[in-house]
């Protein structure tokens, strides 16, 4: 969602001066591209060093309108839900737009070494998207939560009853042989789940594991209140989600700012990726965009 998300920064048009951005999730460098383009200062973060590098030769060869662009973008390591510290460390106070994407890039979703992919079943469950991280993999939770705890993690994505059932099995596996591949859980997850519909039946249960060992949800709770403050008056905060956990955050916090008047709503409803886009990138589908603007 590209185009929508430069709409919303108010990025239709290159910049008189130089005005200041951040991108709270920078992956690859797509937005912080496009906004360099235009003539704007770009704060680039992400908690995953690996993917930075692919940002910063991707960002290093973009064409700009002065030609100055070591002078006009940084990137750095680190994790959105500090990102007053980061962007003041960084000398961006009172910007002028922030944008989150909260999804996974296809470069980590096709990682042979991460998890993510189904189809490298012999692939280590870690699911971290820092994997320098010395937080939990995604197989020490199925190996050590209690069955009540298995079955609220699994809440955050599937119906009760399948959360339930899910968990359950998860125990009785693990009684006799630990998880450690992904190849091991999808053999759970195929006892659950049913093959229909578009989505890879183990879908769902595997962003559970991603969300909770990510703690993704908690981040996103931390970090929007943070961003609200680093705006300049008329500056403009963007996130695009792609599960309705997210979502949900995201409306109840950017209402809970209008309520504060901190900020008018710009999205009275989400915002959905338009067929053409659909069809040009399949993931694209269960992706919803919101924007406020700080008053």
């Amino acid at each position: 969602m590209v185009g929508e998300v430069l709409d919303y920064l108010k990025l239709d048009a290159p910049l008189e001066r130089r005005k200041k951005y951040i991108d709270a999730t920078v992956s690859t460098g797509g937005y912080s591209l496009e906004i360099l383009k235009k003539g704007g200062e770009v704060l680039g973060i992400d908690f995953d060093p690996e993917i930075l590098e692919v940002a910063k030769k991707r960002l290093e060869a973009c064409p700009t309108p002065d030609n100055d662009i070591g002078g006009r973008f940084q990137l750095t390591q680190g994790n959105f839900k500090d990102i007053k510290k980061i962007a003041l460390e960084n000398g961006f106070k009172s910007v002028n737009g922030i944008v989150y994407d909260l999804g996974v890039s296809n470069l980590q979703l096709t990682s042979t070494t991460r998890g993510f992919s189904f189809a490298e079943e012999n692939a280590p469950l870690d699911m971290r998207i820092n994997k320098s991280d010395l937080s939990v993999k995604a197989s020490d939770l199925l190996n050590g939560l209690r069955e009540d705890q298995l079955e609220k993690l699994f809440q955050e994505t599937l119906e009760f009853h399948n959360a339930r059932r899910l968990a359950k099995l998860v125990i009785k596996t693990r009684e006799e042989k630990p998880f450690y591949s992904v190849g091991d859980f999808l053999l759970v997850t195929k006892k659950v789940f049913n093959k229909k519909g578009r989505l890879h039946p183990a879908t769902k249960a595997f962003l559970a594991l991603r969300i909770a060992v990510n703690s993704e949800l908690e981040n996103v709770k931390e970090s929007l209140p943070q961003a609200i403050s680093l705006l300049g008056r008329g500056g403009r905060l963007v996130v695009v989600s792609f599960h309705s956990g997210e979502d949900a955050i995201v409306k109840n916090m950017f209402k809970k700012a209008e309520a504060e008047r901190k900020v008018k709503i710009i999205t009275k409803k989400p915002i959905f990726p338009t067929e053409e886009e659909i069809e040009k990138n399949a993931k694209s589908r269960s992706a919803r965009l919101r924007a406020i603007e700080k008053i």
